[in-house]
C-alpha cells in the first residue's frame, strides 16, 4: 500500500504550505544521516524528503490529493524515493543546518543528480478522462476542455515587449549558470547552479511584455480531442506528446497525461477483457431446457440452457468480451443463470405445480435426508 505523505510528515490533510515546510524542516534535521547515525535514519530521511517534494509543491499536492501516489508517475519534475534533487527550499533548509548554500548540489553529485542549464521544459498536465462503458470498450474520439499554460502570442514567448530587445545577463555573463567553490567537511566542492537573475536564459529583458508580465507564457482554456483506443480500462493512461504546459522562454512543451475512469454499466460488469452479467430464467426453462436471448456488446445472441440447469450456473460465451488492448483478440462473456421463483401464481399455474408436486418423490427424498441426519447422532 502506498504511504500517506501527510502521515509521513505528521500533518493533517488541510495543513497550510507553511505547516508543510515547517514539518519537513524539523523531520529532515532529525533524520539527516550526517546528524543522526541511528540505523534506519537515512531511509526515513529519504521518505520525509520525498513526501515534501510532493506536498511542498502546490501543483503536485493538488494532483496527489486528487489521484494519490499515481499522480507522481506523470509529474514534470521532482524525484522518486531514494533520489535527491536540490530546490530552493531544500537549500534554505540545508543552510539552516550550518552546511551553507549549495549543499543540495553535493547530494546531486553524490547520488547522480545534476543541475539544469537553460529554460525548463513545460510541466506535464494530468487530466481525468471520464468514459462510458461503451466508449471504453469500442474506442472513441473524446473532446475535453483543459486549462494550460501557453506561449504568449504577443511576445511569442520571449517575455519582451514587442519592438524591444534584451541584454546579456551581467551575473552569469550569458552562460545561464552561476559557479562557486566552497570548502565543506568532505573537501572543496565546486558547484554550478542556474543563474538566479536570468533563470538560465543568459539574457535580461529590458522591457517586459505587458500581456505576460515578462514571463513569456499565459494561462488559457482550450478544447482538445483525445483518440481513445478500443479496450481501454480504468487506470490506463493516454499520453499526448507536446500538448502540456509550454516551457520557459521557448523550451519544449510538456505532455498531457489522461487518466481513464470508466463509468459502470447497468447490465455488464467488467474484469479485464471479460464481461459478466446475470440472466433470469424461469423454473420451466431451467427444468426443461431452453434457448434464450442475452445481450452482448454487439447486440443480442442465442444462449442454450440445458435441461436441469441450477440457479447460479455460469455459461461462457467465447470471444464476446472486450478487445484486448493492442491485440487482435477478445475476452469472453460470462452469463450467470438465475432461476426466478414466481411471487404470484395464477390459479392454473398453482394447479399445475400442485400436480407436479404429487408426481415428485418428495416424501422419499425427505425421508432419505432425515435418515442421514438421524444417523449423524446415533
Amino acid at each position: 500500500m502506498a504511504k500517506d505523505y501527510y502521515e509521513t510528515l505528521g500533518i493533517p490533510h488541510d495543513a497550510s504550505q507553511e505547516q508543510v515546510k515547517a514539518a519537513y524542516k524539523e523531520l529532515a534535521k532529525k533524520y539527516h544521516p550526517d546528524l543522526n547515525k541511528d540505523k534506519g535514519a537515512e531511509e526515513k530521511f529519504k521518505e520525509v524528503q520525498h513526501a515534501y517534494s510532493v506536498l511542498g509543491d502546490e501543483q503536485k499536492r493538488r494532483n496527489y490529493d486528487q489521484f494519490g501516489s499515481e499522480a507522481e508517475r506523470f509529474s514534470g519534475g521532482g524525484f522518486g524515493p531514494g533520489g535527491f534533487q536540490g530546490t530552493a527550499d531544500f537549500e534554505d533548509i540545508f543552510e539552516s543546518f550550518g552546511f551553507g548554500r549549495g549543499f543540495s548540489d553535493i547530494f546531486g553529485a553524490e547520488f547522480g543528480g545534476s543541475r539544469r542549464r537553460g529554460p525548463a521544459r513545460g510541466q506535464d498536465l494530468l487530466v481525468r478522462l471520464n468514459l462510458s462503458f461503451e466508449e471504453a470498450a469500442f474506442g472513441t474520439k473524446k473532446e475535453i476542455e483543459i486549462e494550460r499554460i501557453e506561449e504568449c502570442g504577443t511576445c511569442n514567448g520571449s517575455g519582451a515587449r514587442p519592438g524591444t530587445g534584451s541584454k546579456q545577463c551581467d551575473t552569469c555573463r550569458g552562460s545561464g549558470v552561476e559557479r562557486s567553490t566552497r570548502r565543506t567537511f568532505i573537501g572543496i566542492i565546486q558547484t554550478q547552479t542556474t543563474c538566479r537573475k536570468c533563470h538560465g536564459t543568459g539574457e535580461i529583458i529590458s522591457e517586459p511584455c505587458r500581456d505576460c508580465s515578462g514571463n513569456g507564457r499565459v494561462r488559457k482554456r482550450k478544447k482538445i480531442t483525445i483518440t481513445v483506443p478500443e479496450g481501454i480500462d480504468t487506470g490506463n493512461q493516454l499520453r499526448l506528446k507536446g500538448q502540456g504546459n509550454a516551457g520557459e522562454h521557448g523550451a519544449s512543451h510538456g505532455d498531457i497525461i489522461a487518466v481513464v475512469y470508466m463509468e459502470p454499466h447497468e447490465i455488464f460488469k467488467r474484469d479485464g477483457e471479460d464481461i459478466y452479467m446475470e440472466a433470469p430464467i424461469s423454473f420451466s426453462e431451467a427444468s426443461l431446457g431452453a434457448e434464450i436471448e442475452v445481450p452482448t456488446l454487439r447486440g443480442k445472441a442465442k444462449l442454450k440452457i440445458p435441461a436441469g440447469t441450477q440457479s447460479g450456473t455460469i455459461f461462457r460465451m467465447q470471444d464476446r468480451g472486450i478487445k484486448i488492448l493492442g491485440k487482435n483478440e477478445r475476452g469472453d462473456e460470462y452469463v450467470k443463470a438465475i432461476v426466478r421463483t414466481p411471487e404470484k401464481l395464477s390459479k392454473r399455474e398453482r394447479e399445475l405445480l400442485e400436480k407436479l408436486a404429487e408426481e415428485e418423490e418428495v416424501s422419499r427424498s425427505r425421508k432419505s435426508f432425515f435418515d442421514k441426519f438421524k444417523g449423524m447422532f446415533g
